[in-house]
């Protein structure tokens, strides 16, 4: 009875899900063809950065797909996604009302919000406070992140010859220059609050690496709700630690002098004119939510990107080595890294840059939706339409990046190999583009500058006897590398 009920129900829902598509087409764009409830849900794979890829080739730039209830709008290519998130930036800068977005931060998320008046007040300023903290003259940031940079290339040689999966030290080492960044302080690595952070930052990716299901079939939430109570405990658990560490600063708070953004952020909650949060319904709290965010958007990209650093190194030896020549002839063995030294390692900054076009560890960015109806490419798009934006398909591309699966830094730089060509640079989009661009990436810049640059000044990475590193990635929200094992020795 049970089960003739269940059929009967998933029928009914079939028939709406077609009616409803065919009455309702939000974008006359080609497209595969789904199933109903799913769409085309099924037919992308474990890896859908690859499979949407492959299906620009016969659909073109722009074509539409359906995830579960929603129709999509898929944006491939540099031109098409330049066109749509620049040229149409304000169409296109809307996010979708999945489920899951009203609950992080108690729905006051910046990164998940929608776009409007309250959204551009709250972007600006997020990204006042966190130009504070990294563009002073003296920068207490670029110090704590050298200081790390260099212990965690001592954990790393600690091994002493043997085998070690960077894994566990790289994660800890850039939650602490989180930490650093956001609350002032880096923390020892037994501290409760640090183990509570990267806890919660652990569970937090697993449970959106997974996928949501209520976010693309609402219906769902019906038959999920144990996994999205876990999913609510972790964001208490979050909501919990940051409010915590706002009222420690507020006890001690001094607004001429700005320790870290929790401080940056406390003083644009009191300088930001009431008026204007009365007009646009920004609130304190809205403000403040913006600590979790950089929290969990600078946690996972740089680490995962350290780690694929590591894994193209040590199945490259040769650019291994000629980087580490580079950073040597710079600054020997002892000398302290600097951020402004970049331009006079190109190769190094090259190698950096290919690290962020080959794993593109962000192959889709956060989804976006359109804020009105539009066109792109010749096609009409529907008011609040989702739209992926195919980053993958950017830095992937052969028209641009020739050979595209094979890691070569030399990609990027000029005829002489003397400086990178900026305007190569600007082929691949590892920051994003348009209104929802990364509002962090002169800090993660410069994170992964200098954590690259300590790491290969100080170290060799090698590959285990007998052990062949896979060069694949683990598809979540971020691509991060199949787990290796390293030998790591201390440079001479």
């Amino acid at each position: 009875m049970y089960t003739t009920a269940v059929l009967i129900l998933v029928f009914i829902m079939a028939v709406c899900a077609v009616k409803g598509r065919s009455k309702n087409s939000s974008c006359s764009a080609p497209g595969p063809t789904g199933v109903p409830i799913l769409g085309n849900l099924l037919q992308l794979g474990r890896k859908p950065h690859l499979t949407l890829t492959s299906f620009r080739q016969k659909y073109g730039d722009v074509y539409q797909i359906t995830m579960g209830s929603y129709p999509t709008v898929v944006l491939n290519g540099l031109r098409a996604v330049k066109h749509a998130l620049v040229k149409q930036a304000e169409d296109f800068a809307g996010r979708p009302d999945f489920y899951s977005f009203r609950y992080i931060a108690n729905g006051k998320s910046m990164g998940f919000s929608d776009y409007g008046a309250k959204w551009k007040l709250h972007r600006k300023i997020a990204q006042n406070a966190l130009a504070l903290c990294a563009n002073r003259k003296y920068n207490p940031i670029e110090e704590a992140i050298v200081a790390e940079a260099r212990l965690l290339a001592l954990n790393l040689q600690k091994s002493d010859g043997a085998p070690v999966d960077p894994h566990n030290e790289i994660y800890l080492s850039v939650g602490n220059i989180i930490c650093a960044l956001c609350f002032g302080e880096r923390y020892r690595r037994d501290d409760p609050d640090f183990q509570q952070l990267v806890k919660n930052n652990d569970e937090f990716m697993a449970f959106v690496g997974a996928g949501n299901p209520v976010d693309i079939m609402p219906w769902m939430r019906h038959f999920t709700k144990r996994s999205f109570r876990q999913f609510l405990r972790i964001l208490e658990t979050m909501d919990g630690l940051c409010l915590k560490k706002q009222r420690e600063h507020l006890a001690t708070y001094d607004s001429a002098r700005v320790r870290d953004i929790t401080d940056a952020l406390i003083m644009a909650t009191e300088e930001t004119p009431k008026d204007d949060k009365k007009a646009t319904g920004l609130t304190d709290e809205h403000i403040m939510t913006t600590l979790q965010e950089l929290i969990g958007a600078g946690f996972d990209t740089i680490a995962s990107t350290l780690q694929w650093s590591i894994l193209y190194m040590i199945t490259n030896r040769q650019w291994q080595e000629l980087v580490h020549s580079e950073i040597h002839n710079l600054y020997g063995v002892d000398s302290t890294p600097n951020f402004h030294d970049m331009s006079e390692l190109p190769l190094t900054e090259a190698t950096i840059l290919e690290t962020m076009r080959h794993s593109c560890i962000f192959p889709f960015a956060l989804p976006h939706s359109t804020t009105s109806d539009t066109e792109i490419g010749g096609h009409f798009v529907k008011n609040k339409t989702l739209v992926f934006v195919n980053l993958w398909s950017v830095s992937h591309d052969p028209e641009y990046f020739p050979e595209p699966d094979v890691f070569n830094p030399k990609r990027f730089l000029n005829d002489t190999c003397t400086k990178v060509d900026r305007s190569k640079a600007e082929l691949f989009l590892p920051f994003g583009v348009g209104k929802r661009r990364c509002p962090g990436e002169i800090l993660a810049k410069m994170e992964l500058f200098l954590f690259f640059t300590v790491l290969f000044q100080t170290c060799k990475f090698s590959v285990v006897d007998g052990e062949t590193p896979i060069v694949d990635s683990k598809y979540g929200l971020t691509l991060k590398p199949m787990n290796f094992n390293v030998l790591v020795s201390k440079r001479q």
